[in-house]
């Protein structure tokens, strides 16, 4: 089954806000485990996909960026903000 890259890159940008939401609650799964296994069952069939998209997720620290979008922290919060987007982004360019 093949996916649209804005279905992909949508679901996996909203599941990380959710994620991120839960993880000042609970320390598992992880918001990068979260990620992690969202893209390995999104991008099934597709190794290339599948490898960028776990790059990228690599190349952020999703935890962090967690605490920070639902901490006290206005300037952290929109900083989270910022790096959400092109967390996503770079997600999309994978595709």
């Amino acid at each position: 089954m093949k996916t649209s890259r804005r279905s992909l890159t949508t679901t996996a940008a909203l599941v990380l806000v959710a994620m991120l939401g839960v993880s000042a609650c609970t320390s598992d799964p992880s918001p990068t485990r979260v990620a992690q296994d969202l893209v390995k069952t999104e991008t099934e069939g597709q190794p290339k996909v599948q490898e960028c998209m776990l790059g990228v997720i690599d190349d952020y620290d999703l935890d962090q960026l967690g605490a920070d979008s639902v901490g006290d922290n206005a300037e952290k919060a929109k900083a989270a903000d910022a790096e959400l987007v092109k967390f996503e982004a770079d997600l999309a360019a994978c595709r």
